[in-house]
């Protein structure tokens, strides 16, 4: 399992702590209160943090990189749940509702995360309910966020949903190029629908003139028609 501890300074990880969306109201001293009870992990592309049945002592925040939460079946099929991206928490449900991780977790690439005991945890909220409530609003946006994301899957056609998410790649990239940070398959699941369709959606934006593909590679050449797709006009 390539997985070892990282040892970033306190002030590095008090900030990387509340760089993200979870613990971003925390103040100062409250973000420190939460940095004493985490310990930082890192993983190399291909390892793994946890297989499903360990003892769920914990739960993550991932600082850097891309993990994905996949079960596999008796026949050696995985299934990918969750692709976590830098900000999110994951594997939290265990600790509350069961002895153990529901799923494994492997790193697509080179990751750190910041994992939070269970008891500790537990105990800084038990202490601090203030804390606890800054974190609930925080994840009450996220779960608006969420809802927004499946509407999006469920009223609108697959050229919309990938003409949305390529929107949200251009903005997080800030250039109009950029690397597709997941598989055709992968992506495809994502957004409700098959790798044939979405091939053939790549294409016809690629013949519309709004993007250009190289491998992985994606230009948007066209953002004002691009969002036009997204808000459901045909290409």
């Amino acid at each position: 399992m390539a997985v070892g501890f990282v040892y970033p300074c306190l002030m590095n990880a008090a900030d990387r702590l509340k760089s993200g969306p979870l613990f971003s109201e925390l103040d100062v001293d409250e973000i420190a209160a939460l940095s004493s009870i985490v310990s930082y992990k890192s993983i190399s592309r291909g390892g793994v943090l946890f297989l499903e049945g360990d003892p769920a002592t914990g739960f993550f925040v991932l600082l850097s990189g891309s993990v994905r939460i996949y079960k596999a079946s008796p026949d050696g099929k995985e299934y990918t749940l969750h692709r976590i991206r830098p900000g999110q928490m994951f594997a939290e449900a265990a600790i509350f509702r069961g002895r153990g991780f529901p799923a494994n977790c492997m790193a697509l690439e080179d990751s750190e995360v910041a994992f939070f005991p269970k008891v500790g945890f537990v105990d800084l909220l038990a202490n601090s309910p203030q804390i606890a409530l800054k974190i609930i609003g925080s994840l009450s946006n996220w779960l608006r966020e969420f809802t927004r994301k499946l509407e999006e899957l469920s009223l609108k056609e697959v050229p919309a949903r990938v003409a949305f998410y390529l929107l949200r790649r251009l903005d997080a990239a800030n250039s109009e190029t950029f690397q597709l940070d997941t598989s055709k398959t992968e992506l495809a699941a994502q957004l409700g629908t098959i790798i044939e369709t979405l091939s053939r959606t790549f294409r016809k934006l690629r013949d519309a003139g709004i993007i250009s593909m190289n491998g992985r590679e994606i230009t948007v050449l066209d953002r004002e028609r691009l969002e036009a797709v997204a808000d459901g006009e045909k290409i």
